[in-house]
């Protein structure tokens, strides 16, 4: 684990700004030394915590889409998570070189399976099987966005394979969100508090997606009660030139409706 975050962040030639790529290469690097002070911070970092008592941990990898596979019933009474957005970032791509150096990847099919177990938040994560935009295929807003994304693309004449996906992902991508908040539900404790952050987004276009308060809206159809929509801070789109609102949208889920 040393060796792979000193690999990207002081001994490779990546450069991230925002999206991953090769920067200025470097014609030699102290290999030892960085991976060394990479381990006296993991050391250090359990002397802070020697002797002390926690809560036992679970880690699932799986695919939030399909929570009740893997958690059991009325088990979970909090939520707090930040899942993506819709922004054409591939979080894959972004950890690539630490994910085949820890062995989480080994070759192509494998990093397809584990692409195929995320939420369609990127062009480059669209596959022929997919459908979870049929949960939201009745839904206003998100069928208005997806229309002005590709009347706006077929306007300035963008035809290249993914920006062709732009509405689609679109699609896919607040239905596996509805997908998620709806396998949650059984395994959810009556009362249960839930944090999603998520941000607003003009990646497609332009095109003005208010991640926020679709999810919210989302969430209500499927039985949640929407407590509020705080604003956790603002973000500067150099596409728009806009202050972009980065949200927590909180929910409640009270139990199953009678009736």
């Amino acid at each position: 684990m040393a060796l792979a975050s000193a690999l990207v962040f002081k001994i490779s030639n990546l450069h991230f700004g925002p999206e991953v790529g090769v920067g200025k290469l470097k014609n030699d690097v102290p290999v030892v030394s960085a991976w060394l002070a990479e381990i006296a911070n993991m050391v250090n970092d359990l002397r802070v915590v020697a002797g002390e008592a926690y809560p036992p941990a679970v880690v699932h990898l799986a695919d939030a889409r399909n929570a009740r596979a893997f958690l059991c019933p009325a088990s979970i009474a909090a939520v707090i998570t930040s899942p993506p957005y819709p922004n054409e970032k591939d979080y894959t791509r972004t950890t690539r070189l630490e994910s085949v150096i820890l062995g989480f990847v080994k070759n192509r099919a494998e990093l397809r399976s584990l692409k195929k177990t995320l939420l369609r938040s990127n062009t480059r994560g669209v596959y022929v099987a997919d459908n979870d935009d049929a949960w939201v295929d009745q839904h206003p807003e998100i069928d208005r966005i997806a229309k002005a994304i590709e009347a706006r693309r077929i306007e300035l004449g963008k035809n290249s394979g993914f920006e062709r996906m732009y509405a689609k992902v679109t699609r896919l991508y607040f239905g596996g969100m509805a997908r998620h908040l709806a396998d949650l539900r059984p395994v959810l404790r009556p009362g249960a508090q839930l944090a999603y952050v998520v941000g607003d987004q003009a990646s497609y276009l332009r095109v003005m997606i208010r991640t926020g308060q679709i999810l919210a809206d989302i969430a209500q159809t499927l039985g949640y009660e929407v407590q509020r929509i705080d604003l956790f801070r603002t973000r500067f789109a150099t596409a728009t030139r806009e202050q972009l609102r980065e949200e927590v949208v909180v929910l409640r889920w009270n139990g199953p409706q009678e009736g």
